[in-house]
Formats: C-alpha cells, sequence, structure tokens
C-alpha cells in the first residue's frame, strides 16, 4: 500500500511539472512574437513620418516626426525584451541615438543641415527595426 501511494504521488508530481512546463513554455514565445510583430507594424507606420521629409519641412517638422515615433518605439523595445534572440538593447540604443540627434539640430538649420545630423542615427534605427523584423517575419 506504501509502494503504491508512494507511486501515485511520483506519478501526480511528475504530471503537475509536465503541465506547468507546458502552459509556462507553449504559447509564450509565440505571443511574445506576436506582440513584438504587432508593435513593428505599429512603427513602421510613425518611422514613415521621418522617411517623408521633403526640402520644405522644417525642424518642427522633424522634432514632431521624432515625437510621433517615440512611444511606439517604446513599444518595440518592451516587446523585443521578451523575444529570445532580440536584441532590445541595440533598439534602445537606435532610439536614444536619433533623439539625441534631433535634440542637436539647431533651431534655424536647413532641412539639409537637419538631414546631415540626424541621417545615420534614423539609418541605426532603421536597422535595428529589420534586425527585429527578421525574428518576426510578415505572413
Amino acid at each position: 500500500m506504501r509502494v503504491r501511494s508512494g507511486l501515485l504521488l511520483g506519478l501526480a508530481v511528475v504530471l503537475a511539472v509536465t503541465m506547468i512546463g507546458a502552459v509556462g513554455c507553449g504559447g509564450s514565445s509565440e505571443d511574445a512574437k506576436a506582440d513584438l510583430s504587432a508593435a513593428l507594424d505599429k512603427v513602421e507606420t510613425s518611422i514613415a513620418g521621418f522617411q517623408q521629409m521633403g526640402v520644405d519641412s522644417t525642424v518642427a517638422d522633424i522634432q514632431a516626426a521624432r515625437d510621433a515615433v517615440k512611444a511606439d518605439w517604446e513599444e518595440v523595445v518592451a516587446a523585443a525584451k521578451e523575444v529570445e534572440g532580440a536584441d532590445a538593447a541595440a533598439a534602445e540604443k537606435a532610439w536614444t541615438d536619433v533623439n539625441a540627434a534631433v535634440d542637436k539640430i539647431p533651431e534655424g538649420a536647413t532641412i539639409l543641415e537637419a538631414a546631415a545630423l540626424i541621417m545615420g542615427p534614423v539609418t541605426a534605427l532603421l536597422k535595428a527595426e529589420g534586425d527585429l523584423r527578421a525574428l518576426v517575419p510578415k505572413e
């Protein structure tokens, strides 16, 4: 009787551990990838504001485009932190660099002067976005 009780208890423990493992590992990585993909979809739209700057754009336009991307990019970084293999630190640094570059644009700068200051950081931001997108390609 004692052996049977011990065996049943052992089986119950193994079953419980297996179920917890299956629930804990099951859909969470897929959910995290779905969250990252959705965040990237959203930020791609807001990044388009940077890419649509023209000769008549002003420093205020560039700052507004940056501000429009900020919350969306923060969502990308947060989602990236939950996806294995995603370089959330690179995404965070890319945003910090873009933000700093936009802040350094003198108020009276021309669009060409502004572009010279932000082109490198924006390119790095787009690379970070592309690297993350490679982890969660659109279907």
